[in-house]
Order: C-alpha cells, then structure tokens, then sequence
C-alpha cells in the first residue's frame, strides 16, 4: 500500500515537475540577450553549440536512465540546467562562459529527455494504468504550454527592463524543480526492465527497432521535425525586431512584444496539445503528422521572404507542430519500446533530430558575409536557407507515407 501510495503522488508530482522544468522566463529575449553581447554567428553558433552537445549526450544519458533510475536522472538533469542559468546570469560577456553555460544546458536537456515520459509511462504501468498514457500525456502538455504562456509574458515584460532578470526568474523555477524531483519515488520495474547491456549494445537493441517501417519513418519524421519547430523558435526575436525597425542589440520594444508572442504562442500550443490526441484519431498519424508539419512549413516561408505584422503575428501557431506531434510520437513509441531500452530509444530520436538541427545552425551561421552584432541582412539569408530545407524534407515524407502502417 505504501508504494501504491508512492506511485499516486509520483503522478501528482510529475505534472508539477513539467510545468517548472519547463518554463521558459528566457524565451522570448535569448537572442537579445546575447545579441547584446556577441555577433550574429556567435549567437547563431552558441545555439549550435548547445545542439550539439545535446546530441553527444541523448544517447549516454538515455542508457543511464534504463540501466540506473530514472529519478537520478531527472535530478541530474535540473541541477545542471540550474547550474546554466546562473552561468548565464552571472557570465558576463565571457565566450566561454556562455558556451559552457549552453552545454550545462544541453546536459540538463539530455537527461531529461526521455525518462521524463518514461518515468510517467512506468508508473502509470506499475499501476495498471498505461492505457491512460496518451491522454494524460496530451494533458500534462497541456499544463506545460500554459506554464510557457505565463513565464514567457513575465520574462518578456522584465526583460525590457532587463534582460537579465528573465534568467533569474528561470533559475529560480528551475529549483523548484529540482525540489520536486527529490521527492519523487523510483517505479518499479518488470523483472527485465533494466538495461543490463553496455551502453554500444543498448544502441544497437534500439537501433534494430529501425526495421519497424513505422518507427523508421517516425524517426526520420522527428529529424526534420526538430528542424522546422526550432526555425521560427530561434530567429523569432531578430524577425520581431526587423518588423519594428529595431537593431538586434538595441531592442527596446521587442522584449516585451516578444513576450506577449510567446504566451499567445504557448496558449495555442496548450489548445493543440489538448486537442492531438483527437486529431490522430480523425486523421491517422501520419496526415496529423504531416498536416502540423506543412503548417509549420509555410510559416518558414513567409518569414523567409516578407518581413511584415502579419507574418510576426501568425507566429503564434509556431508550437502547433511541436505540441501535436510530441504527444502523437510518444502515444505511438512507447508502448512499442521495452522498458529496458525505452529512455535509450527516445534519447536516440532527440540525438538524430537535434544532430540535424545542430548541422543546420553551423550551416547557416557560414551563410552571408561577415558579420557585425545586430546584422540583419545575414538572419533573413539565413531564414531563406532554413526554408529551402523545410520544404525539401516535407516533400521526402510525404514521398515515404506509405512507410507508416497502422
């Protein structure tokens, strides 16, 4: 009875810890922030950074969340983002902090991901409850993006008074988060529910599922699909400020315009959580898949190629893609995943997409000519290269649809 009670309030508590992991006070200013302090590709490469990094540690903090705990892992994963912010904060104008501020990041992101879901699945499985997953997850992503609503408009409005006082808000919930995580309990596991392997032949366990046809377009649909939710994510402040005839590093109206985009942006991306598991019930998985994603698309294309308020206000149905499809793509992997290389298997769908996404970004901090901080010319070239391979991967799965079976 004490450890049904135990699980119970593992499920309490890990609505709490998604909505303060996840809270994102630096949002809507990061690119101001250190554009404040950096050129354009340095920021542009610090964000590369940090995808990269992420990529060199999914797949090694995946196999730690199956072969040790899956709490340890998720309070691994808030100290270090705790431990960015305060770097961040306190960095000053320091490259090198600020590139190891990214890879705490990464680390913290890392280890998060992955047995996030994989905890709430094996609870959810310890109580004989894992038919709920699906619609519990849609909930909980729910919760996560009103939780980005709120800090977003916060960070945004102090950040035009100061940038730096989103960072220590985010710290600040970044704890609580580490605090709920010492109170979580461990679920058990099935008698072969741990990875017993070393971490090259948990890999390849999890690289074998690939033969599936359907988790093998699932995976490459997450590749381009980390891409093209990232875009608009990381070139939204420059875009924002380009429409009001701002300079990147001397912004004055953007942080809070920005903030306001990121709560209406995190509000539509709460609707369209709740309503996913709907829509792959009314349109499969692939048409809701590809439907979030040619949405997205466009989105791209226009920013690419008009600067205007119409364009910056329809980047609010920038988290439709990312909110649809995380649920959709954890409903239809996990349950296919034993639980001995279930974290390793999600690790290793984050490693390929942010890989892809990582490649990406040093490939457009090259494109353009040399650049000065706050140069805008170099962020539209940039965005019209992003938009080029949206629409090139769009085109190749939807060529490769009948790869995905029901």
């Amino acid at each position: 009875m004490a450890q049904r009670a135990a699980l119970e309030r593992n499920l309490r508590l890990y609505s709490l810890h998604q909505m303060a992991s996840h809270a994102l006070f630096w949002g809507p200013v990061f690119f101001l922030f250190f554009s404040e302090r950096f050129p354009v590709d340095q920021v542009i490469r610090l964000g590369a950074i940090y995808y990269v990094a992420v990529v060199l540690l999914e797949v090694p903090s995946g196999w730690f969340s199956d072969r040790v705990s899956r709490v340890v892992t998720l309070r691994i994963a808030n100290a270090a983002m705790t431990g960015s912010q305060l770097l961040f904060l306190f960095g000053g104008d320091a490259y090198p902090v600020f590139v190891s501020a990214q890879v705490m990041l990464a680390l913290g992101y890392a280890f998060r991901s992955g047995t996030d879901t994989s905890f709430h699945f094996d609870t959810l499985a310890a109580l004989g409850r894992e038919s709920s997953f699906a619609e519990r997850e849609a909930r909980i992503h729910r919760n996560v993006y009103v939780s980005v609503a709120v800090s977003a408009l916060v960070g945004g409005g102090l950040g035009a008074l100061d940038l730096r006082s989103a960072y220590a808000l985010q710290a600040a919930a970044l704890t609580g988060a580490f605090a709920i995580a010492l109170l979580l309990h461990e679920p058990p596991r099935q008698q072969d529910g741990f990875a017993h392997s070393g971490l090259l032949r948990q890999l390849g366990s999890c690289l074998s599922y690939l033969r599936s046809p359907t988790l093998a377009w699932i995976f490459g649909y997450v590749i381009l699909m980390t891409t093209t939710a990232h875009v608009p994510w990381e070139f939204a402040q420059p875009y924002v400020a380009s429409v009001f005839g701002e300079a990147i590093d001397a912004a004055r109206r953007t942080p809070l315009a920005t903030g306001l985009l990121h709560a209406l942006i995190a509000l539509l991306g709460a609707a369209a959580a709740a309503r996913s598991i709907a829509l792959r019930e009314r349109l499969g998985v692939g048409g809701t898949l590809l439907s979030v994603t040619a949405l997205q698309t466009a989105l791209i294309v226009a920013m690419a190629w008009i600067v205007h308020p119409v364009v910056a206000a329809a980047l609010v149905v920038r988290s439709v893609q990312p909110a649809v499809s995380d649920v959709v793509v954890n409903a239809a992997i996990v349950p296919r995943v034993p639980q001995a290389q279930r974290a390793t298997y999600q690790s290793l769908h984050s490693f390929a997409g942010r890989l892809g996404f990582g490649l990406v970004l040093f490939a457009l901090s090259q494109v353009g000519g040399p650049t000065e901080i706050g140069d805008a010319g170099n962020v539209e070239a940039m965005l019209k290269a992003a938009a080029i391979v949206s629409v090139l991967g769009g085109a190749a799965l939807l060529a490769t649809i009948r790869s995905l079976r029901p």
